[in-house]
Parts: structure tokens; sequence; C-alpha cells
């Protein structure tokens, strides 16, 4: 076992009340213990090869919920025995970072991600606190912060319909707040969000034409404006060594609850209602080591249809930069984790990929051209939705 993400959830609780967040456990206070941090250690982070270059992130639930004071007690825990090349990394709302929180990430060389969800209208119509007020400004505040101390946050954002006739908006937005590091999603049908705003239409052409007006406008500007989900691609076009889906490789993403509850594949799926995966829990590293995970009935039988899947999905045209699509849209959207195309695969994989094709024949450009010198080159952090 070589995990390329570890995910590690510090508390389910959120202080936000998101309208499409997929978490089903998100009023639960708890925090990871000592006992499964220790665990975490000597199960996983210690029996990993030394040169693992795995993310490690804080997610699922919000970082910050957990106190600083529980942070230092876990870095000292785990630090001894973090892979040299791997790295920590938070996703987080980042409406409470302060000084504390920016010394904290500086201490631990700590990457961050926020989710925000472009401009001021959009963001605060859906990301909101947990007595329905707006965030933006909150979420602002902590951009403003991290980048006043010299971080360059990513950003993550959530798209919705409403979105798609607004990309010189959401331009304005990224290139005046000094963002240059941004990963598209969308509402998603998974875990507790049980309906998607993109449901009962097709919005791949309105999404890939959102898509291709963002790079006109970062090319015609010349801002910087790094679109992870594009640049992959692009870089897979142009023959950079391709990493694989880590989606799809068993334990390839290594998830660990606050309780933990161990998963693997998507991330989401620990979320997701599923008795005959046993919920896509496949042990517990209190009491299960990594031989005995692998053994794990519930886990065969998911990795025997994830493949199947995998092998469904070969001869889509969009194989070559997907590797056979996301297991929990495919079972949240289609009831199985062998079924092929979904939604958030047109609206994502296939929308990036028809967009940066667009945009390249349009300005006569090839896609080892496509990220100028002045472009910034990807970071490390793992965990592409907000």
């Amino acid at each position: 076992m070589d995990p390329r993400l570890i995910i590690l959830q510090p508390t389910p609780y959120c202080n936000l009340w998101c309208t499409y967040c997929y978490l089903s456990h998100r009023n639960d206070r708890s925090l990871m213990s000592a006992e499964v941090l220790e665990a975490v250690r000597e199960k996983i982070l210690a029996q990993l090869p030394a040169d693992t270059a795995a993310g490690i992130v804080w997610h699922a639930g919000e970082p910050t919920a957990a106190p600083i004071e529980w942070y230092e007690r876990a870095y000292a825990c785990l630090e001894p025995d973090r892979p040299r090349n791997s790295n920590f990394a938070m996703q987080t709302n980042g409406i409470t970072i302060d000084a504390r929180w920016i010394d904290l990430f500086r201490r631990t060389h700590t990457e961050v991600s926020l989710s925000i969800d472009g401009p001021e209208r959009f963001h605060d119509a859906r990301r909101l606190t947990r007595n329905g007020k707006p965030t933006w400004h909150l979420a602002l505040r902590g951009l403003k912060r991290l980048q006043d101390a010299e971080f360059e946050p990513r950003v993550i954002t959530v798209l919705h319909p409403d979105c798609l006739s607004s990309a010189p908006e959401f331009f304005d937005f990224y290139r005046d707040n000094g963002i240059q590091d941004v990963s598209f999603s969308v509402d998603e049908l998974e875990g507790s969000n049980r309906s998607s705003s993109f449901g009962g239409r097709d919005y791949k052409s309105a999404l890939t034409d959102f898509l291709v007006s963002m790079l006109a406008l970062a090319y015609r500007s010349g801002y910087p404006l790094y679109i992870r989900e594009v640049e992959r691609i692009a870089g897979i076009l142009a023959g950079a060594p391709l990493v694989g889906n880590e989606q799809v490789e068993p334990w390839a993403a290594l998830v660990i609850a606050a309780n933990g509850n161990v998963s693997t594949f998507s991330p989401e799926l620990m979320e997701v209602r599923a008795p005959e995966y046993n919920n896509f829990i496949f042990g517990n590293i209190l009491v299960d080591d990594l031989p005995s995970l692998k053994c794990n009935s519930s886990f065969k039988m998911a990795e025997k249809e994830v493949a199947r899947g995998i092998v469904a999905c070969e001869s889509c045209r969009y194989f070559g930069v997907c590797g056979g699509g996301s297991p929990v849209n495919k079972y949240c959207e289609k009831g199985g984790l062998a079924a092929t195309e979904t939604d958030f695969c047109r609206l994502t994989t296939q929308a990036s990929a028809d967009a940066l094709l667009r945009f390249l024949s349009s300005h006569n450009l090839s896609p080892g051209s496509f990220s100028p010198p002045n472009y910034p080159a990807p970071n490390s952090l793992a965990g592409e939705r907000g």
C-alpha cells in the first residue's frame, strides 16, 4: 500500500450549513482521539516507504472546528513518522483563520486550500452560517489574512447552473482578489445531498462554454489563472506522466474518520449509505492493520465492482484523461460502482477536456504551450471538493 492521498477527519462537525453539503454527520462535535492518531502513526505512516509522496489532508467536516491545541498534539504525534516527501494540507472554509492558525500552518508547513464559491452573490446564496447568515466576507477575510502572511491558498469553487452565464464576473473575482489557483467542482448528488441543481437538464455545453470563457479571459488579460482540471488534462495531452485516477485505485486514497473508520476509493463514499458494502467502511484503524483492511470482505466486493466499472468505461473517448470515473458518483447517481458515464463526469472531466480543445483550436495553441512560464506550477494539495 502506497497511498497518494491520506485524508484525516479531525471532526465531523462543520460550523457552516451549506445547501449542497454531502456530510451526513456535520452536527457531530467529536474529535479524533489520541488513540486514533497514534494508530494512524503506527499502522499507516510508519509502514509507508520512506519516499512516499502523499498528501496528508485535514478534511471532511470543517478542520478549523477542532481547536489549535488539538492540532499541536496531532502534529507532534504524526510528524516523526511522516514520509519525507509527504506534506500536510488543510481544506477549510477559512472563516475562523487568524494569526494563531497562520502560525500553525507556517510552523507545520501545511498548505491551505479555501472553499469560496466565487463572487459574493453566488457564494452567499449557498454557503451560510448555521443561523442562515452570509459568509463571503468572512471567507475573504481569511483569504486576505493568508495572503498578507505570504501564503498562496488554492481555492475550490462549487458551481451551480446560475453561475454558468457569469464567467466574466467569476474571472474578475479571482483576478481582483489575487487568486491564481482554482478548482471548479459542481453541486453533486451524493451523501446527504439528495438532489443536485444540475439534475433534470444537460448542462455540459453551458459548463464547457463557461470554462472556455474563463480560459479566454485569462489568456487575453495575461492573468495567470490556473484551472486545475483543465491544466491536468493539458499535461496529459502534452505527454506528462499519467498519475492515474486515485479514486479507482484501491488504497491510492486512504480515508480515516474521526472515530477511526477506514475507507478508500472516493473519499466521499464514507458518507454514503450502502448496506451491501457496510456503508463503505472497510475496517477501523484501532483494531485493524493494513493487511486486514485489504482482506475485508466489503472492500473485496467494492474492489471487484470498481474494477468492472473501469472496464466498462474503457470504450469512452474520454477514458485517457479520466481513467474510470468517480465511484461515489457512479453509486449515488446510477446505483452501482460498475456504472459508466455520470452527470459528474460530463460536467467535470468531459467539459474540461472539451473546453481545453476548443480553446487551443481557437487560439492555434498546442497542449504543450498551454501553460506559459508565468503560470503557477501545481502544488501537491489534494482534496478537490469543497
